[in-house]
Formats: C-alpha cells, structure tokens, sequence
C-alpha cells in the first residue's frame, strides 16, 4: 500500500459524496481508512472539496450526505459560502464595527480600547466559527485575573468615608463591556451579511453568561461636600463646574453634557435635547437657571457648549483637575476601590440619592428622571427612601404584647 493519501476522489451511491484512501489504516479493520467529503459549487459557480471526516472516526456517506444537503441550504438561504465564512476573524467583524460605529457618531471607541488593551492580542486574528463557549469561559476567566496596573493601596488621610483597597484586577464590568463591544461587532457583521450564523456571544438561549457584575457605585456626596466641590471647581476650571453642576441638578450623565451643543437648548419649552447611551435623541426638562447658564456661553448651533480652551472641540473625558479637586478636599483616597470614587458621575449618582432621600418622590418617578430602561437599575437607590421599618417590624411585637 502507498504510503501517500491518495488524491483520486472515489464517487459513492450518494449524489456529491465521494471518499479518497488514506495512507493509514483504520485500527478496527486494518483496511485502508477513508475520507469522506462532498463536492458543492459556490456562489460564482466555482466547484470546491469540503472534508467531513474518516470512517474509522464514525464517518458514513449518509451522515456525509446530510452535511453536504445542510451545506448547500446555507448557501442558498445566506447566499454566503460557508467556506469563505469560516475565514472571516474576529478582527475583521471588529474592524468593520469600529469604522461604522465612527462614521455613524457612535460611542464605541472606549469598549474597543478595552478590547484593544486586554483582548486584542489573543483572539484578532482568531475565526469567528472557533469562538466556542469553552475559550470564552477560559477567556472570561482570564480578563478577571488580569492586573488592573496600579496594585499599591496608599493609607486613607481620614478626611473620606470612602473605603481604601483599589481593586487590583479588572472589574467585571469592564470585562462586560469588552465582552459586549464583541458581540455588536458580531451582530452587525450578521446584519450586514458580513458573516452568518449564531452570536455566540449571545446569552438569549445560549450557554454564555456574562459576568455578574458589582458595579454600583455607593459614593454619593453630602450638601456639605458637593458645595465645597463645585467652590472649588468653580476657580480652578468654571466650565467643569458648569458641567458638574449641571449634572448635580438634572442627572445628567457626563458624556451626554460633553455632547451638548447650541442648538440643544430650547429656552421656550425649558429644556434640552441630548444624545443619551445608544445614540438616541430625547428632550429632558431641565431647571431655567439651567437653561440660563447654557445660554450665557452664547454657543452656534452647530457649537458645543462645553469646549477645550485650546481646541475648541467638545470634552471626550473629564479634565484631570476634578480628581485634583476631589484629592485636596479629601474626599477620596488617592487608592480606593472604584465603587467608592468620585468622578464627575458621582454628580448624577448625587442627584438620585438625594432625590431618594428627600421622600418626595416614589421610586417609578425617579426610574423616569434618571431615565433608566429598567426598575432594577433604579433599585440601587430603594434603600435611601424614607421608610417606616422599624414600626412595621414591631407590629408582631405589640399583637404579643
């Protein structure tokens, strides 16, 4: 016998199916092994081979047959040649996402340096057909091992009541989120018949499960504090002031104030039009000292209100200075865990506790005002509402009594 497969396709009983002999021996017989494959021709009417497997693996020209009829489906139904899908990589659906997500003015660039600087390296250049639930486990496990970069934990100046620690590995959001830039890619590569097939990063159906994340920020400043902060802003940076106070005293998130230009403001309906977190435009009330202050910077329409003093152009993240405001008046540690820090977020986080805090409103009012899509985002706060536990609690004390 050779000792060379042999190259010669061997036409079975079944339509397209053919095998070729093998230079090895299947174990069980000691008779040439087959390989079993199928003939099918491509969208441009070019012909191909598609290997399937050896009969002394289990392979017979009926389950080959089968494979070669659920082929030639896809094709006809996708009018992809599930071929060609197999070559397409992961860098290729994220670089195809990333241009889009540009050019259409969406907020992806944060996500795909996440992906950049912790996942990149491993997985570009891999095919999409080869991310299976097990190396996404085995990834997912890998991203919450790895090192955040700055590990050291400095002693709190006992001037916060926020917790020292700063967590030394990355957060599970932050896995999230890179996990979850990936799967836009995938699902717009799918959309744009760039690839076909099931997500595997979905979790509708699917074994992949995202991480559970403990990302509530529990960081909200006192009266005392918040004023102290925007004094201070006020000479060191007027514009973050701005920005923060306007977050204090609508919600507001940071990257929908970065984002506000001239023409956003509506004087006569008090309000303002912003692009919230998945690029869609709404009107939000807003206070008229509000509305006054936004007017005075006397922006164009086409203007942000908010701009870089040498640049001219919108804020893409908060000045450095606000953590050096935050540092002098000691309202965090230099190294604390993220959940405990203030940023410039900390303002909206603010606004709802104390909304909370107040009693007069219930919390389907504040899931409004803060624009949550869900009530379970609101429930971060149901512990600041004014409650009567503790004579509840004792009304089974006094029936006994």
């Amino acid at each position: 016998m050779s000792d060379v497969t042999s190259r010669k396709y061997i036409k079975t009983k079944f339509e397209g199916v053919f095998y070729r002999q093998s230079a090895k021996r299947d174990p069980r017989t000691g008779e040439p092994d087959r390989i079993y494959c199928f003939c099918f021709t491509d969208t441009q009417g070019k012909g191909h081979w598609k290997t399937v497997g050896r009969h002394s693996k289990g392979i017979r020209p009926t389950l080959v047959q089968k494979e070669r009829a659920k082929f030639l489906a896809e094709i006809a139904v996708t009018g992809v040649n599930p071929v060609e899908r197999e070559k397409v990589t992961i860098g290729d659906l994220v670089d195809a996402y990333l241009a889009w997500g540009k050019s259409e003015g969406k907020s992806v660039s944060q996500h795909y340096s996440q992906y950049q600087a912790h996942l990149k390296d491993k997985i570009h250049s891999l095919p999409v057909v080869e991310l299976t639930p097990n190396l996404l486990s085995t990834l997912k496990a890998q991203l919450l091992k790895t090192p955040t970069g700055n590990t050291k934990a400095k002693k709190s100046t006992g001037k916060s009541k926020a917790r020292t620690g700063k967590r030394k590995t990355l957060a599970g959001q932050t896995v999230n989120n890179i996990f979850s830039f990936m799967r836009s890619a995938i699902n717009h590569a799918i959309a744009t018949s760039m690839w076909s097939g099931v997500n595997p990063l979905s979790t509708k159906g699917g074994t992949w499960k995202m991480v559970t994340a403990n990302n509530e920020r529990l960081r909200f400043l006192t009266r005392e504090e918040a004023k102290a902060l925007l004094d201070d802003l006020e000479k060191r940076h007027p514009q973050l002031h701005d920005m923060a106070l306007l977050s204090l005293r609508t919600g507001l998130r940071p990257t929908e104030i970065f984002k506000l230009r001239g023409q956003d403001v509506d004087a006569n309906a008090c309000g303002l039009y912003i692009i919230q977190k998945g690029g869609k435009r709404v009107f939000v009330r807003v206070p008229e000292d509000m509305i006054r202050m936004l007017q005075a910077y006397k922006r164009k329409p086409a203007e942000p209100i908010f701009q870089q003093p040498r640049k001219k152009t919108a804020f893409t993240k908060t000045p450095a200075c606000f953590k050096t405001a935050v540092r002098k008046l000691g309202l965090e540690p230099e190294n604390c865990d993220s959940l405990y820090m203030v940023t410039l977020h900390t303002m909206r986080h603010t606004f709802a506790s104390w909304l909370a805090q107040s009693g007069k409103v219930t919390l389907m009012e504040l899931q409004k005002l803060m624009r949550h899509k869900n009530i379970t985002m609101t429930m971060r706060y149901a512990h600041l509402f004014p409650g009567q536990e503790s004579e509840k609690l004792s009304i089974i004390g006094d029936m006994l009594a």
